[in-house]
This record gives structure tokens, C-alpha cells and sequence, in this order.
């Protein structure tokens, strides 16, 4: 009985729950969508990956996708690469939450109840259900981020420097934005050591510099290689200037791409950040968070610091924002309650009312953020309604997670039309299938000696998907398109619903 008790009052069962509540929370999208995953990269990328990719097991470590070797077991015993995603999406959450929370526990030294209310409010903000969505190489690298930084501050011990090795290794295989974050932390720290004079400590994480430095070069060097199977050919129009930067204004003017970066921070974060400013100046000497802050937010912000130009996906960068805001606000809570505390008549002569104040405002907090995830976890997306419901705003944020990147009730009519060219097409043939259609394609069609181009995400075929199907000498030339969009130099040839088959004319290469 005592060995219960003593457990239940432990980290570990802390965590447990923790866990629980995450993976519950997050398999509510996952329910209400049925059979589909949730998700873009989800749909798109992981289980179009894992059905297509028949090459050398390395590649998933050189291309930072150590992801999928969580996932091969499971397709090696035969599941469905679509359930293996479904399931995996509320287990990662609930393994991030808990790794946070013994983030916040080892590394901040927070106590165990200002670490379990930190780690239920984080479970329930827009921003990290949005990074649970889909971003799961995202979530598994701040795992181990996570873990990792829970050794740097005794880093000069060797025991500390293998773990923390082994976890900036994890980091550096698991995803590469969450890598630059990790290599800013480690510069910034090179440098304090160093004038810290502190130099057990400098060459320890000289050494973990090395390690990452090798790893990241493999990673950066095979970053175009793609994990479909060779039959696949992409098109886009990209925009990058260097690896890590991108020009936005290209495709969105400076004006716009301001108002709706500041309106999702409004709608994130607007109601962390007075708390926040107040825990900001408590742990005002932790580098560690401040190197965090200060980077996601320069890199959520760069653009507009650069005048439309900055580091890639903003809105990722935006997203992991939600940790250190949230330890800031549950710290400026804690302070403002201390400092009220502090005040000896208030303490002596009501101290039960202040108790019950301190109930009543983590209830009302807690509640609010609440209310604001249900209908993000809960409505189909055409019920979905403002803030949440915004058309600038949903090509960076979902207005629902009950979503894909194609539309939870368009997937039907889609694998119908994919199953047909998969009975129909003739071999040698190519398909034409916009960005969105990709994981159905990729997991409904035995590609075999038939070829697919994909077309760069937009409403309309580009240009330069069509060239690329012109300068091939496959044919026939199949596309699989809305039917209320004719295209020129195709006929629609078969359609289910509102998914078209259109097949080019004899002339189409003439054109």
C-alpha cells in the first residue's frame, strides 16, 4: 500500500496521466474523420511514403526520417499504412506531453504541480494540437529535444555528454528545423562557456558539435532525395534563395503576409502573453529558454523583419512558440499568486478565500483554452466557424482538425477515381494528380510501369506540370481534376461525384 501510494504521488504517475489525456485529446480529430488520417504531410507524405518506398532502409536515416522506423514494423506485419499514421498521430502527442513535462520537472525545476499545470494547459493550445496534426517528424524531434536538454547543464560529465550526444543525434535524424533550433542553442552556449572561461564544459559541447555538424552535412546533403517509389516525378515553383530562407513575397504581398502572421499570433497566443511577460522577467536568467524564445521568434518574424524574405515555413517556427510561452505564463501565474500571497493580512486573514481564488482562476484559464480547442478538435470542416474559419488564415492554420489535405468527404469519390485508372490505365501511361491527391494515389495504385506527376498545390494545373507531361514519352495522359474546371487539351473521360478522369487529346503535345 505504501509502495502505491509513493508511486502515485511520483513523476512517473504524473506522466502516466498525462499521457492519457494527450492521446485521448488527440484521437478525438481521429475519430470523427473515420477510417482517413487527419493532416496534410499525414496523408501525403508519411503513409504515401511508407506504401511507395521500396529502397535502402539508410535513406530514412540520411533524409532525417527516423520516423519511419517506428512505422516499418507495422507495415512489415501487414497494417495499413493509413492506420499505422491514424494511431501513431494521438501516441506521439501524448509521448511529447510527456516529455515536456519531465522537461519542465528536470530541467526547470519546476514542481510537480506547476509541471502538471503547465503540461494540461500546453495539451489543450491551438499551436501544439496544429503541430500534432500532422507535423509529426516535428513532434518527434522536440521529443527528444525535450529529453536532451535535461543533460546540458552538467554537460562536463561524461555520463551527461553520451545522453546528451545521443539525444542531439536523435534530434539531428528526426527533423531539421528542430535541428537549426538545437544548433543555436549549442552556438550560444559554445559562446558562454567560453567566456565563462568554464572549459570542461566548451569541450564537451565542442564534441557535441562535431557529432552534429557530421550528421547534419548527411542530412543537408540528401535533402532532395524523396522517399517515393522512382516512378514519381514532382513539379513545383519554388521559391528559396538558400536552403533555410524563402521568398514570400513572391507569392503573397508584404502587407498581407504581415496581417496574417500578427492575426494567428493574436489568435495562438493572445491570451498567454500577459502571463507570460510577467514569468518572462522570473526566469529572465535562463539562457536556455531565452535562446528558444528569442530564435522562434525570429523565425516566425523574419520575414517581415527582411522585408518578405525569411527563413522557411513561419509558421512552424510559430507553432513551437506555444512551449516557451506557455512556461512563461504558468510562471507569471504562479508569481502573481506569490506576490498576492506575500501580502501578510491577505495570507493570515483569508487564506481560504485565496485558496479558493487560485481554484477559481486556474478553472476559468483552463476552461477558456478549452473551449477554444473543442471546436478545432470537433467540427467537420464545413460547420467550422470564425476565428478559426478564415480563408487567408487556413493555408497556414486548419480550421478543423477533422480535415485532410484533400477534405475528409471529398476521399470517397477520390479513391474511387484512383481505383479505376488503377484497373484502367495502360501501361506506359502517366497520371497528373495535384499535391492533394497524393497520399490516395500513392496508396491506392500499383504504379507498376504507369508513371504519376504531381502539380504544385494551387486550384488550377500549372503550366509547368503540363510541360513536364509533354516532354514525356508516355501516353495515354490521364488527370484526375474537379469536374466543374474543364482543362484545355484534356476530355473527361469517366468521373465519380465531383472527382474527374480526363484524358488528353491526340494533340495535346502539339499545343
Amino acid at each position: 500500500m505504501r509502495g502505491l501510494k509513493k508511486f502515485l504521488s511520483s513523476d512517473w504517475a504524473v506522466a502516466i496521466f498525462l499521457f492519457i489525456l494527450a492521446v485521448v485529446v488527440r484521437a478525438i480529430p481521429q475519430i470523427k474523420a473515420g477510417i482517413w488520417p487527419i493532416g496534410y504531410d499525414t496523408f501525403n507524405t508519411y503513409a504515401a511514403e511508407l506504401s511507395s518506398y521500396n529502397g535502402p532502409l539508410i535513406n530514412f536515416l540520411k533524409t532525417a526520417n527516423i520516423l519511419y522506423l517506428f512505422f516499418l514494423p507495422f507495415k512489415a506485419a501487414g497494417a495499413d499504412p493509413n492506420w499505422i499514421i491514424k494511431i501513431f498521430g494521438p501516441i506521439i502527442y501524448g509521448g511529447l506531453i510527456v516529455s515536456f513535462y519531465f522537461f519542465a520537472r528536470r530541467f526547470l525545476k519546476f514542481s510537480i504541480l506547476k509541471s502538471f499545470l503547465l503540461v494540461v494547459l500546453t495539451t489543450f493550445q491551438l499551436a501544439a494540437l496544429r503541430l500534432s496534426w500532422d507535423l509529426y517528424r516535428n513532434e518527434l524531434a522536440l521529443i527528444f529535444l525535450f529529453w536532451g536538454l535535461i543533460y546540458l547543464p552538467k554537460i562536463g560529465q561524461v555520463k551527461n555528454l553520451i545522453l546528451f550526444s545521443l539525444f542531439v543525434a536523435l534530434v539531428t535524424l528526426s527533423n531539421q528545423l528542430v535541428t537549426v533550433l538545437l544548433l543555436v542553442i549549442l552556438l550560444t552556449f559554445t559562446g558562454y562557456y567560453f567566456y565563462k572561461k568554464k572549459w570542461e564544459e566548451l569541450i564537451s559541447i565542442m564534441i557535441v558539435l562535431v557529432v552534429m555538424a557530421i550528421l547534419f552535412t548527411i542530412v543537408i546533403s540528401s535533402s532532395g532525395q524523396v522517399l517515393y517509389d522512382p516512378h514519381v516525378f514532382f513539379t513545383s515553383e519554388k521559391n528559396y534563395f538558400w536552403r533555410y530562407f524563402y521568398q514570400y513575397d513572391i507569392d503573397i504581398p508584404y502587407k498581407t503576409l504581415k496581417e496574417i502572421i500578427f492575426a494567428l499570433f493574436w489568435l495562438l497566443y493572445g491570451f498567454l502573453v500577459p502571463l507570460a511577460v510577467f514569468g518572462l522577467w522570473s526566469l529572465r536568467k535562463n539562457l536556455t529558454l531565452w535562446v528558444i524564445t528569442l530564435f522562434l521568434i525570429f523565425g516566425t518574424f523574419s520575414s517581415l523583419i527582411f522585408s518578405g524574405s525569411g527563413l522557411i515555413v513561419w509558421e512552424r517556427w510559430l507553432f513551437m512558440l506555444v512551449f516557451p510561452l506557455a512556461i512563461y505564463a504558468v510562471e507569471g501565474a504562479f508569481q502573481i499568486g506569490k506576490w498576492f500571497s506575500n501580502i501578510k493580512q491577505w495570507s493570515s486573514r483569508f487564506s481560504g478565500v485565496a485558496l479558493a481564488v487560485a481554484i477559481g482562476f486556474w478553472t476559468v484559464y483552463f476552461g477558456w483554452f478549452v473551449y477554444r480547442a473543442a471546436p478545432f478538435l470537433t467540427a467537420d470542416y464545413q460547420q467550422a466557424k470564425p476565428p478559426l474559419s478564415n480563408d487567408e488564415l487556413n493555408s497556414y492554420f486548419p480550421r478543423t482538425m477533422v480535415h485532410s489535405s484533400l477534405g475528409i468527404w471529398l476521399i470517397p469519390n477520390t479513391v474511387k477515381a484512383v481505383e479505376w485508372l488503377n484497373e484502367h490505365a495502360q501501361p506506359g501511361s502517366v497520371i497528373l494528380i495535384d499535391n492533394r491527391y497524393r497520399g490516395i494515389m500513392l496508396t491506392h495504385f500499383d504504379i507498376d510501369d504507369r508513371y504519376i506527376i504531381t502539380n504544385p498545390w494551387a486550384e488550377t494545373i500549372q503550366s509547368s506540370t503540363l510541360e513536364a507531361a509533354k516532354k514525356t514519352n508516355y501516353w495515354p495522359i490521364y488527370l484526375i481534376w474537379n469536374i466543374t474546371r474543364s482543362v484545355d487539351g484534356f476530355d473527361r473521360i469517366y468521373n465519380f461525384g465531383d472527382r474527374g478522369i480526363y484524358q488528353a487529346l491526340p494533340g495535346f503535345r502539339e499545343q
